[in-house]
């Protein structure tokens, strides 16, 4: 069933068409005579039309119809105040209490008269608009809705587009140089394991899954400035039964590796951790503070000692966690002094099955037998 003409203008006063509505209102007079939603709507749309006189005329036309309903009432009612009738106003919005106690326009315009009821404010009220405050309300303009609605799917589909996108345009951006090197191949992704490799060979079994998984965790690592965690990550490939080529892409990303300083340092590991696993930590830097002891330097000018890790008594450190050898390649200038703690930054090594720590930093203070901070 198709809509009428009535509920057509109806939905046009909604959209704020007033005149179209009205058009087409004054075009089907003689059909809807005696309609009381007719002259309703009609005045209504006369009254946001700033056409007052007709639209006074048939909200009178539709009162002789019926007599109790709020948007008539409300309509008639700022008939009467925009000409400073606030007494015949006044009546009016009591009958609409009366039918609605909670009706905010009604409130909201008693409000009005009682605070600011004089002809002036109200002159100056109808000439800024903001009399249309106490109008009958029209609702919610469905062109509004619609346009909202069509927003958010806009918005919807421009995100599942930057969704879809993004990764196509980060997939397809033209590979850096680290990319392109250290990146595995179809062919190591597919066959990832050495075949025919003896347990004894390796330490740390990689299952096909976690191979590219534990690689591209230390480009990640490594992207981030974390050296030591990329480092932990390509032992585990080095000392597994990865395929030769995946070990060689990760020998040869640890070139790429910096020295750290004191400060700069970033996921260091303790003393007990790497005593636990060392082939783990190999060439990663670490920090440890402790005593040392048992002095030497060779010919060749290299200096070395055993630290006692940990072992600090002015800081009520009175046991050792473990003993390490630090070497160091030239004699530290100034040197080592023995009676306070020392803090060393060094690179762990293994040789021959045994830990120790090739040095790369010394700290200890000027004064007293803390260590304090570097």
């Amino acid at each position: 069933m198709g809509r009428s003409n009535l509920d057509t203008a109806k939905h046009l006063i909604k959209r704020r068409k007033f005149d179209l509505a009205i058009n087409i209102l004054e075009s089907y007079e003689d059909i809807y005579e005696g309609d009381f939603e007719y002259y309703l709507a009609l005045g209504v749309a006369y009254l946001y039309a700033d056409v007052p006189g007709k639209a006074s005329q048939n909200f009178r036309s539709a009162r002789e119809i019926k007599i109790k309903n709020t948007q008539l009432l409300l309509g008639q009612a700022v008939i009467f105040l925009r000409h400073g009738e606030t007494d015949r106003a006044l009546e009016y919005y009591l009958e609409v209490l009366d039918i609605d106690p909670r009706n905010s326009i009604a409130r909201s315009a008693m409000e009005f008269i009682r605070l600011y009821g004089d002809y002036t404010t109200i002159c100056k009220w109808v000439d800024s608009g903001d009399i249309k405050k106490f109008y009958p309300p029209l609702g919610m303009n469905p062109d509004i809705i619609r346009n909202c609605v069509l927003a958010g799917l806009l918005t919807g589909i421009v995100c599942s587009v930057l969704m879809v996108y993004e990764p196509w345009k980060k997939f397809n951006k033209p590979l850096t140089e680290f990319d392109s090197k250290f990146s595995l191949s179809t062919e190591e992704i597919k066959n990832p394991l050495q075949i025919n490799i003896s347990e004894k060979d390796f330490t740390v079994k990689l299952e096909k899954n976690q191979v590219a998984s534990v690689f591209n965790s230390a480009k990640k690592y490594f992207g981030e400035g974390r050296d030591n965690a990329a480092q932990v990550e390509l032992n585990k490939i080095l000392n597994s039964n990865a395929a030769s080529s995946i070990k060689q892409k990760s020998l040869e990303m640890t070139e790429l590796f910096k020295e750290p300083s004191f400060s700069s340092l970033k996921d260091n590991y303790s003393y007990l951790e790497v005593k636990e696993n060392p082939l783990l930590y190999q060439n990663c830097y670490v920090i440890w503070d402790g005593t040392a002891v048992n002095e030497y330097q060779k010919s060749d000018g290299s200096w070395g000692c055993m630290l006692l890790v940990n072992y600090i008594p002015a800081e009520e450190k009175r046991s050792s966690i473990g003993t390490v050898k630090v070497v160091f390649e030239k004699a530290p200038a100034p040197p080592v002094d023995m009676e306070k703690p020392v803090r060393f930054l060094a690179k762990i090594k293994i040789e021959n099955g045994e830990l120790y720590l090739f040095g790369c930093g010394i700290y200890q203070q000027l004064k007293g037998r803390t260590l304090g901070e570097s």
